[in-house]
């Protein structure tokens, strides 16, 4: 937030007379929050990926260690079932980051009248 606050938009928008309250919450944190959004995103994704570990580790019953018994007992089909349950959790947690992204960084966001002339 620091660094984004000496940004030369920053200056202008305090030039203009906006308050200090306006500046902050209307144009230095959005462009804070995308490294926020993406590092959230890959924490979120760790979290689910890890979560073998903590239910192997505590012998919580649950899906990840249903992953391991099905490895231990070679069953396949509960493999590939998991595996893609967590592929399609990563695709939604990084579409949903993307969608974040659209709604926080005006740079995303292109008139389309100002595209047809």
């Amino acid at each position: 937030m620091l660094e984004v606050l000496r940004t030369d938009y920053i200056k202008f928008a305090r030039a203009r007379g906006l308050t200090d309250r306006a500046v902050h919450f209307g144009h230095a944190l959005k462009n804070t929050l995308v490294p926020v959004i993406t590092i959230t995103g890959l924490q979120l994704g760790g979290i689910i990926a890890f979560a073998i570990v903590t239910e192997t580790v505590f012998q919580w019953p649950g899906m990840g260690l249903l992953f391991i018994q099905s490895v231990q007992f070679a069953d396949v089909p509960v493999m590939a079932a998991y595996l893609c349950l967590i592929a399609l959790v990563f695709v939604v947690i990084n579409l949903i980051v993307d969608l974040l992204y659209f709604a926080v960084d005006p740079r995303l966001r292109i008139d389309r009248a100002s595209l047809a002339h």
